[in-house]
């Protein structure tokens, strides 16, 4: 991201002393890190909290204990800042059956109080691959295109941290390649964590 100045303004996300469980012993415990730019990917084995690690970086779950910050630089990021500053797709992200793809994306743009100029949505549908399905009603979507829909919803709002779990679930050889693409594009310009 570009500051006013026209340098280059570097934002961060931090993990500090994260852990969580559900029932049971913690899924995990006492974890922290940064991540900063470029690419970060979580792994492990089915059940081992990946998922839920990311949507506690999103905050869309709360922590057991610790916290997670965004910062601009030496600023740490509060309120609509910091939820403009991640962008989030996961599998579980649902759509209005009912809404075209656009009719989706404007809706969530607007509800978020921004503005949802037609040709920004139809570029960020047409990126995704589903330029020619733009007027079609979500609920007659493939999950393929329903997840190629998550993605686009992700890159919304410009966010300059991008959290995607499961990215390529359901995408063909084209939609990984797009993935791939995008991911790329996206980790020059900030961060991306799989």
């Amino acid at each position: 991201m570009l500051s006013s100045r026209g340098t280059v303004t570097a934002f961060r996300l931090e993990a500090r002393a994260l852990s969580k469980s559900f029932s049971g012993p913690p899924l995990f415990s006492d974890l922290s890190f940064a991540v900063e730019s470029g690419l970060t990917a979580v792994s492990g084995r089915n059940g081992s909290g990946k998922t839920t690690l990311l949507k506690i970086l999103a905050k869309l779950l709360p922590p057991g204990n610790g916290s997670v910050a965004v910062f601009e630089g030496s600023r740490e990021l509060g309120g609509e800042e910091r939820r403009f500053a991640v962008g989030w797709a996961g599998l579980d992200l649902a759509f209005y059956d009912d809404f075209t793809a656009r009719e989706n994306l404007r809706f969530f743009r607007r509800a978020a109080g921004r503005p949802a100029s037609e040709a920004e949505i139809s570029r960020r549908l047409e990126r995704v691959g589903l330029g020619g399905a733009i007027d079609r009603r979500v609920g007659a979507f493939s999950s393929g295109m329903k997840q190629r829909l998550r993605i686009a919803f992700a890159t919304l709002f410009e966010a300059p941290i991008l959290i995607l779990d499961e990215p390529a679930a359901g995408l063909d050889d084209e939609g990984r390649r797009m993935l791939d693409e995008m991911v790329a594009e996206r980790r020059r310009a900030g961060a991306v964590v799989l």
